[in-house]
């Protein structure tokens, strides 16, 4: 009854909005917390055979070129001695690095104690938020004899609790077939700075463990554009760029051989090019073309990966909507007031450039920390996170936003203050004359007898659907899901994916959309989430189709609300609600080396 009271108390509704936006002026912009990383490489004699080709030296340049603006990035070398030693320079002097790290000679001994405390002490000296050092090595700690080892291990140890003290994390790559005991003394680093510790049997897997660390550490977004196998021929390919007025677009090519006339198309407001023996990079400020052509010639038999690492300094503005309406409860003094908090991204630079607004941005989720304790995430619509709030009293809210699972990497401010309104008191009415009660209240038994007829003959509400879950499995998952996405909202392309059931607990029942962002896949399929998974007898796979989507299997339809058996091979067509996206899987059996 409490509701049909409400709905018609709309009659009464008294509707103003208020449009308030709260934007911290550029002059009072505090400036984006800097942070510092430092290279600490091994250049013992041991690297000559380790290393003939001298692809750490690329890594180098790989960490260095690939870190957003608001890194700074320093190199060390040691062998016998400290032989290299370079404090974090800012972005724009990154070429330093790289003419240091030109002149690295691999010769003499590993006194791996010396370099680690020299680039602790460089990374004292910052005032950055984040510290971080990257340690290659390919051996122990070696001096010419055991005294001078001893002194290295000691110092080796002694800058590891200085680094710990002083909040430094220490990532650790070890080089060479040697360095698969984890347990070797130079991955202490690691453990106790709360570092990662990753191993590079090979040269060509420095740029595995590199990319590990951008990724998984230092949480920077890069996506793969391309490997090529080169065959000496001039290379040419050309992608779609999402990212239009992006800070700054990198792409960074690398290989084991030399690139060669490098060639490229766009247009943007500034750009450059650094060209290394074995690595280039483009460097793009604010690229309005949304297609870049790119053309480069490599050594025949070499590998040449291509990635792109977008950044954005941003500006966060809130706005905030005021619906206020009369409430139902007689002894109620003030509006009831729903205020619409709007957050929308500013360019840092351009505070009329709002951003992300293409579809490309749509439905990827940003985190939003309400005074420190309520944690909520909301997705992108146009460029914008809308929430909506009852406010009964003047409040600030300190909000944190969270930008950690955007596809790229952003910086800059990641808080504001907003001020809310309480409501306005409800006017106080003057007394009526008696004839106007008189006449008042019969309208008021015509409007009341009127709603209570309608209550009367109404439809009762239809019940809630229940919930359409599968009911769990009692076998066991085997192999991996092959998807294939030919076709997407926005209309970009996926590369193919693997989705392992292997290690799945039985029983468990997953919906496609779980399976697709387990594959960090950012675009939304709708009824992906009703269409469910789960293990089935002989090794088989359980389909079930509770959504609006096409699926079709072998050409025949899966009818909907019906289960229906994958085998192994089986291949299975889908098209989603919305028509305009298509996904192919097939159900495959994994290889004994893929279930370790």
């Amino acid at each position: 009854m409490k509701k049909h009271k409400t709905i018609f108390s709309v009659i009464l509704l008294f509707l103003f909005t208020l449009m308030m936006s709260i934007t911290v002026p550029a002059a009072e912009q505090p400036a984006s917390d800097t942070k510092s990383v430092i290279f600490l490489f091994d250049s013992s004699g041991s690297m000559k055979t380790n290393d003939k080709e001298r692809l750490a030296i690329d890594s180098i340049a790989q960490l260095t070129y690939a870190l957003p603006s608001d890194y700074r990035v320093g190199v060390v070398s040691y062998n016998t001695k400290v032989v290299i030693s370079q404090k974090p320079v800012d972005s724009n002097q990154r070429t330093q690095i790289m003419k240091q790290a030109n002149k690295i000679q691999y010769e003499d001994y590993s006194n791996a104690g010396r370099g680690l405390q020299q680039a602790v002490k460089l990374l004292k000296e910052e005032e950055a938020e984040e510290k971080t050092i990257v340690l290659l090595s390919d051996g122990e700690i070696l001096m010419k004899d055991a005294s001078t080892t001893k002194k290295s291990t000691s110092l080796y140890k002694g800058a590891i609790e200085q680094a710990s003290k002083a909040g430094i994390t220490i990532h650790v790559i070890g080089l060479g077939e040697q360095m698969k005991n984890l347990k070797n003394p130079i991955f202490d680093a690691a453990e106790e700075t709360g570092g990662g510790s990753y191993l590079a049997p090979l040269p060509v897997d420095i740029q595995d463990a590199i990319d590990s660390i951008l990724i998984e550490k230092l949480d920077i977004k890069q996506t793969n554009l391309a490997i090529v196998d080169a065959d000496g021929t001039q290379e040419s390919f050309s992608f779609d760029c999402p990212f239009v007025n992006a800070s700054i677009v990198r792409i960074l090519l690398t290989s084991d051989a030399p690139i060669k006339n490098l060639k490229t198309n766009f247009q943007a407001e500034d750009a450059g090019q650094i060209n290394g023996e074995k690595y280039s990079l483009i460097q793009i400020k604010k690229p309005s073309s949304e297609k870049i052509d790119i053309g480069f010639q490599g050594v025949s038999g070499s590998r040449v990966k291509v990635v792109i690492i977008p950044e954005y300094q941003i500006a966060p503005q809130v706005s905030v909507e005021y619906v206020d309406k009369v409430p139902t409860a007689p002894e109620a003094i003030a509006y009831e007031r729903t205020a619409r908090i709007t957050y929308s991204f500013l360019d840092y630079e351009n505070k009329n450039l709002q951003l992300w607004k293409e579809p490309y941005f749509d439905h990827n989720r940003v985190g939003l920390t309400l005074n420190g304790k309520d944690n909520l995430e909301k997705a992108l619509n146009e460029g914008k996170l809308t929430i909506e709030t009852t406010v009964t009293e003047d409040r600030t809210e300190e909000v944190m936003i969270d930008y950690g699972k955007l596809p790229f990497y952003v910086y800059g401010d990641n808080a504001v203050t907003v001020q809310l309104e309480g409501p306005a008191l409800l006017p106080v009415e003057e007394p009526k004359p008696p004839y106007l009660l008189i006449g008042g209240g019969i309208a008021a038994a015509v409007i009341v007898a009127g709603v209570i007829l309608w209550l009367i003959i109404r439809r009762k509400p239809e019940p809630l659907p229940p919930d359409d879950k599968p009911e769990p499995s009692k076998y066991s998952y085997t192999g991996k899901l092959n998807i294939y996405i030919t076709r997407t909202p926005t209309g970009y392309d996926i590369p193919p994916l693997t989705y392992n059931l292997f290690r799945l607990p039985s029983g468990k029942v997953m919906s496609l959309e779980d399976v697709l962002d387990s594959c960090s896949v950012q675009e939304f399929f709708e009824g992906a989430d009703k269409i469910y998974f789960k293990s089935g007898p002989n090794h088989n796979l359980i389909l079930t189709n509770n959504s609006d989507c096409t699926v079709m299997k072998n050409r025949e339809i899966l009818m909907k609300k019906k289960s229906y058996q994958i085998t192994v091979g089986g291949k299975v067509d889908i098209i989603f609600e919305d028509e305009t996206s298509e996904l192919t899987f097939q159900y495959k059996d994994l290889k004994p080396s893929e279930m370790r």
